[in-house]
């Protein structure tokens, strides 16, 4: 494989990575209004004290999951683009110059 082809299927990976991790996270934001719902909402002014904090622990690893995956994709899309930059400016750096004199 060529390293360009390596390098577009490496940010197409980083790519997928940020999206579960966004997924993730949009889930454990979905758990947290469930869980805001069960204490906020009073039916006969009883709270089902143990549902809300189970949402809230499933909330916690799904949340912890989504963060990681979403910084590990973009810290890798970005650092792919820096290391195309520097390529690109080596080659510059390195390009044969005219005198123009």
């Amino acid at each position: 494989m060529r390293a360009r082809e390596y390098d577009l299927d490496f940010r197409d990976k980083a790519r997928r990575t940020s999206a579960w991790g966004m997924g993730l996270l949009v889930v454990a934001a979905l758990l947290w209004i469930w869980c805001a719902l069960l204490l906020l909402a009073s039916w006969d002014d009883e709270r089902d004290w143990p549902e809300a904090l189970a949402v809230l622990g499933l909330s916690v690893p799904v949340s912890v999951a989504g963060a990681v995956l979403f910084t590990v994709g973009w810290l890798s899309r970005r650092m792919s683009a820096h290391g195309e930059a520097m390529r690109e400016l080596d080659k510059f750096a390195d390009a044969p110059r005219g005198t123009g004199r």
